[in-house]
């Protein structure tokens, strides 16, 4: 079985970009029977809540991973030991994106707080011997319980490209399930014939979405197995290979491959803003830096207001629309 779960962050901010994520890991179970529980998988070395320790990885809610309080470290060390246990630890942000997000690393070169000069030292926060040395531990594990992560990527849209988006549909929520079907299809392409159940978040709020995959995956047969309040099931098949896709609240909490998703995104869309902030305070220095929210993301822009008409930045580039 591949077990699949797509999570995004940054999709209410008013500056940085939309990341959506999505893990898959294959594992041994009975297709007919529900999904199995990879927290209880691989419990000697994960776990949903903060160890005390540090002998075992936090993976959850990236919103009870990471704070700005508690700092990027413990999200980081997640995120890249699972990255380096499935390929090797990426040696800067560029490898990184290279390996989940190839598309975005050309775009980043449109915008000049994106540029790798603002990220002075990588990882981030954490130590590399330390992530290599639990990405050993845990490819290990993960080989013992016959498991593997086989799946790793994101979609990473900067504000630009964001608005151009927005724009076209003037809908966010139609965006924003328009990149996760990139995922689904890459999903669908790559593991479809294997048992495929994939977990997602809810979309932007949306409750239907038989439509919209009818739409986008004509040539799979859809089947509307459930559409309640909280939660939506699907099942597509073709040549006789069927596929779970299903919707539902707080699907991080309940499904590791989504809670993963959604620290990758996470962990991604910080690691731009931590370029972000880098920028700015060395065009005016002194200047607080920002997580892009709403409240703080208009401090920000009229901190940074003077500067950036003098440096000739257009709004269509920096600041989000919708």
């Amino acid at each position: 079985m591949i077990l699949a779960g797509i999570d995004e962050a940054g999709y209410g901010p008013v500056l940085g970009p939309l990341v959506v994520g999505t893990c898959a890991f294959e594992v041994e179970a009975d297709p007919a029977a529900p999904p199995p529980c990879l927290w209880k998988l691989l419990r000697k070395l994960v776990s949903k809540s903060r160890s005390r320790d540090g002998k075992k990885l936090h993976i959850n809610d990236s919103k009870l991973v990471y704070s700005t309080a508690a700092g990027l470290k413990e999200l980081e060390r997640s995120v890249l030991s699972v990255a380096a246990a499935a390929w090797e630890l990426p040696e800067n942000l560029e490898a990184l994106l290279g390996r989940v997000a190839p598309a975005v690393v050309a775009e980043m070169a449109r915008y000049p707080w994106y540029r790798a000069e603002y990220e002075p030292k990588y990882p981030l926060e954490q130590e590399a011997i330390a992530v290599k040395l639990f990405a050993n531990a845990l490819r290990g594990e993960m080989q013992r319980v016959k498991t593997q992560c086989v799946h790793l990527a994101a979609r990473v849209i900067c504000e630009g490209e964001l608005n151009r988006m927005f724009d076209a549909t003037r809908n966010k929520s139609n965006v924003l399930f328009s990149v996760a079907a990139g995922h689904l299809d890459d999903l669908l392409r790559t593991f479809g014939q294997r048992n495929l159940v994939i977990i997602c978040d809810r979309q932007g709020g949306r409750a239907h979405y038989g439509p919209l995959l009818r739409l986008m995956f004509e040539e799979w047969d859809l089947e509307i197995v459930s559409e309640v309040e909280t939660r939506s099931e699907y099942r597509l098949v073709r040549h006789g290979h069927p596929v779970r896709i299903v919707f539902v609240e707080k699907a991080e909490v309940g499904c590791l491959p989504v809670a993963l998703a959604s620290m990758l995104s996470k962990y991604l869309r910080e690691a731009m803003m931590h370029r972000f902030n880098g920028y700015w305070q060395q065009q005016l220095p002194g200047v607080n830096p920002t997580a892009g929210y709403h409240g703080d993301g208009n401090r920000f822009l009229g901190d940074i207001e003077e500067k950036r008409r003098e440096l000739g930045v257009m709004d269509a580039q920096l600041i989000r629309s919708r």
